[in-house]
């Protein structure tokens, strides 16, 4: 349960930080629809994200597994469709697929027991 609470705050704090640094690939309306696209994204990753690296298995392979974080930033782009009050250009999204990559593993160790 914390993962997944951690990767929507991840996903969320992502979104502020890339919207501020490039306003011109993303941007928000509001904290409430930062939230409901966090929640999106973790819905398109559960449900079709797998779907789509199994499609996409041969290029993850030729690629050594750079083209997930094309899809990543599909994932974001999508979520960023649902008309939830984000908008985002494919670059801007996958930029903010890397940062929220970062930090979800940042936070995920920040909260580990095993340290």
């Amino acid at each position: 349960m914390l993962g997944i609470v951690l990767s929507l705050v991840a996903n969320a704090l992502a979104v502020v930080v890339v919207a501020s640094l490039l306003p011109n690939q993303i941007s928000y309306s509001s904290w409430t629809a930062v939230g409901l696209f966090a929640l999106v994204v973790g819905l398109l990753n559960a449900f079709l994200r797998p779907v789509v690296n199994f499609l996409t298995a041969p290029i993850g392979c030729l690629t050594l597994g750079l083209f997930s974080i094309v899809i990543n930033g599909l994932m974001f782009w999508l979520a960023a469709k649902t008309n939830v009050g984000v908008t985002a250009q494919f670059p801007g999204a996958v930029v903010t697929a890397l940062v929220a990559g970062l930090a979800s593993g940042l936070l995920g160790y920040l909260v580990r027991d095993d340290r």
